[in-house]
């Protein structure tokens, strides 16, 4: 093939040729001609070897790029900046363990080259003149590890070049469980820009009892620390939400849906009782936290997730009245009237305290 995208006929007839799961980047939204080439030239090669084109390597990424937007993803153009590599937090559930090469906490560590990549990257969504579109950071690791953020400050530096080239972005979504970083100085200084409006720091606490998150996350920081910082942030104007995610298999669900014995018959502590669920919701009303998002859990299949697979195997097996584990998208999955119930649970005490909630996919889709 002799096809350059920076020729408009060649760009043209390359975006036909897209895979169909990738497609509705540019046709889920009205783009013009030259923003769909755009697109194009950002993300895809210039001089494929072969079709459909693959996708080129940025630091600034398409969100979840293996994902069907075609079909299960029903989604468009979406960026995600993942800061790290790795995650220091080494939570035992954590769902990047069934898509990564390694496991997630395998050697946490910075990007070669990332301030200088990170600058290309913002300067050629610029001159390409992509349309704006959604930046989500970090979702596939903590953009605010505690050792990694604090020897190198690649998220610090993410945050000012993204005030610099705040124009490219609708909105900006930051996710942590380590929202103390962000009451310092030098970060407060910059979420509190009036350029920087449409930025929401999204704080993730599934527990009100720290001694549950001690057994599941023992790595990450405490409840408390983290409920300090929201309180502290949405006092100095800062937007913030609160994440339940994920919903554990619970008691608290009645047992004609949840089959299962009780948690502690399985060895494990009940992360999410009703009165805990209650307590953050109450919380979050109290702390003006603008919504709560959550989703149940999904045990990743891949070896990687060895912990995971040994807390909740008999559980999603016990789950269905088959006595057979629900497997999709690589995952272990509960019944569906179960996750309706997980999530019910949550939805009508937020509707009780006059607090938005969406599900984590909801979420994400209607992020503009």
């Amino acid at each position: 093939m002799n096809l350059d995208a920076f020729r408009n006929r060649d760009a043209d007839f390359l975006i036909q040729k897209v895979s169909t799961r990738l497609r509705p980047v540019f046709t889920k939204n009205r783009y013009s001609d030259d923003e769909k080439r755009a697109i194009y030239r950002y993300l895809f090669s210039r001089r494929p070897k072969k079709l459909p084109p693959s996708l080129r390597a940025h630091i600034i990424n398409l969100y979840d790029p293996l994902a069907d937007r075609s079909g299960p993803f029903p989604d468009g153009l979406r960026w995600c900046l993942n800061v790290y590599v790795g995650c220091e937090h080494n939570c035992g559930y954590c769902y990047v363990n069934g898509y990564s090469q390694e496991s997630v906490a395998h050697r946490p560590h910075a990007k070669d080259g990332f301030e200088k990549k990170l600058i290309e990257d913002l300067q050629t969504l610029r001159m390409l003149v992509l349309p704006p579109a959604p930046l989500h950071m970090s979702n596939s690791t903590d953009p605010l590890q505690e050792n990694l953020e604090g020897q190198n400050h690649h998220t610090l530096f993410s945050l000012e070049k993204i005030l610099a080239f705040r124009d490219r972005f609708t909105s900006v979504v930051m996710l942590t469980k380590n929202p103390g970083r962000l009451c310092t100085p030098p970060y407060l200084s910059i979420l509190s820009q009036p350029e920087m409006r449409q930025l929401t720091v999204q704080v993730t606490c599934s527990y009100w009892d720290d001694s549950v998150r001690l057994f599941y996350e023992p790595h990450a920081p405490s409840v408390q620390s983290r409920l300090e910082a929201i309180r502290f942030l949405t006092e100095r104007g800062v937007t913030v939400e609160l994440r339940i995610d994920p919903l554990f298999p619970s008691s608290r669900i009645g047992d004609g849906i949840r089959l299962h014995k009780p948690l502690p018959n399985y060895s494990i502590p009940e992360a999410q009782p009703q009165d805990d669920i209650a307590n953050l919701v109450r919380f979050a009303r109290e702390s003006r936290v603008a919504a709560i998002i959550a989703k149940p859990l999904k045990v990743p299949v891949s070896n990687r997730a060895h912990r995971c697979k040994v807390w909740f195997s008999d559980i999603y097996r016990d789950a269905t009245r088959e006595k057979t584990r629900i497997v999709r998208g690589g995952s272990w999955r509960l019944p569906e009237p179960y996750q309706r119930e997980l999530v019910s649970t949550l939805s009508g005490l937020c509707d009780q305290e006059g607090i938005p909630f969406r599900h984590c996919m909801q979420d994400v889709l209607t992020r503009i």
